[in-house]
């Protein structure tokens, strides 16, 4: 604060000593700062002065006036030579009504379904639904890229759903709105659910609950020196005498839940029902957009702590995405 204000002061000062063309200048400039929402002015500064273009990568870049609010840019590479800001090429491109953002990102804390968001903010229901899935794509893909220590794995299944498409291609439409049946494998999507002890948590949208997918899905994040839990499929039995890794099964036909006092797949199976409780409220989930959703959960984990959803996060997502 005493930085600001000793800044502020030395402003003051060198005002008198400006030429007049200099002192308009400074005028333009604070008018179009004034007119600048917080929102833009938060987007510029989460971005910070590391600027690389999108278009080619180059980082030989310099200012290129404004344009809605935002800061431009001009790539200064001969191959490129393209203008862009600071959401170019991000999930939030082209993205407009900037000021409302904060406001829908707290709708999304509290879980409002589309009408009530649109209702809440004075957007249309596509607006409200085309932000959704827009402020989720970045951190739906921000997972671990490993989990450690006690792993804990286990399947769920979602039916499967054509929810918001005019035309469907792989199957007969049903009558009369009806549903798929959970006791078919055709109508049934499969979730891998993987939980580490330290709060590290990943999910997989699988085509099919095989051994090859399991393992494609579990090779890349499983620390070797880790001890798995899981239930009895043999799919994690395979895995783990594979890569050398400790494991426990949890059969529950055999009465088998808690093993060494330690050893169990209770926090996963405790999460997995707090997931298929809130997905409830949105009365069926489209399949085309199940792994956002699975992404906003993971989100809504944190839910002590509204800063796990704040506009900061969500424009250090969008920057870091790829």
């Amino acid at each position: 604060m005493t930085m600001k204000l000793n800044l502020f002061t030395e402003v003051l000062r060198a005002i008198p000593k400006l030429t007049i063309n200099q002192k308009h200048s400074i005028v333009h400039r604070i008018h179009n700062e004034i007119k600048r929402g917080d929102t833009d002015i938060q987007i510029d500064e989460c971005k910070g002065d590391d600027i690389n273009c999108p278009h080619c990568g180059s980082n030989h870049v310099g200012k290129w006036g404004a344009s809605a609010g935002l800061q431009r840019y001009r790539c200064k590479s001969e191959d490129c030579h393209r203008t862009f800001n600071a959401l170019t090429k991000t999930p939030l491109a082209g993205l407009r009504k900037r000021s409302l953002w904060q406001a829908n990102l707290y709708c999304m804390f509290d879980g409002l379904p589309l009408w009530r968001v649109a209702e809440e903010l004075g957007i249309s229901i596509t607006t409200a639904f085309r932000w959704r899935h827009r402020f989720l794509k970045a951190p739906t893909n921000n997972k671990p890229s490993e989990v450690t220590g006690i792993i804990e794995a286990d399947e769920m299944f979602f039916l499967e759903s054509f929810k918001g498409k005019r035309t469907i291609h792989n199957r007969p439409a049903r009558k009369r709105g009806g549903v798929g049946s959970k006791k078919l494998k055709e109508d049934r999507i499969p979730v891998l659910i993987v939980k580490d002890r330290s709060g590290g948590l990943t999910d997989f949208v699988l085509e099919n609950p095989s051994k090859e997918e399991i393992h494609k899905a579990l090779t890349p994040i499983v620390n070797a020196e880790s001890v798995m839990c899981t239930d009895g499929a043999s799919a994690y039995k395979t895995f783990a005498k594979e890569h050398g890794i400790k494991h426990y099964r949890h059969i529950t036909s055999q009465g088998t839940r808690v093993i060494k006092r330690t050893y169990h797949i209770q926090n996963v199976n405790n999460y997995m029902s707090r997931l298929r409780t809130w997905m409830v409220r949105f009365h069926g989930v489209g399949t085309a957009y199940l792994a956002n959703y699975l992404g906003w959960m993971r989100m809504m984990e944190d839910k002590g702590n509204k800063k796990s959803l704040s506009l900061d996060m969500l424009l250090n997502s969008a920057f870091s995405f790829s």
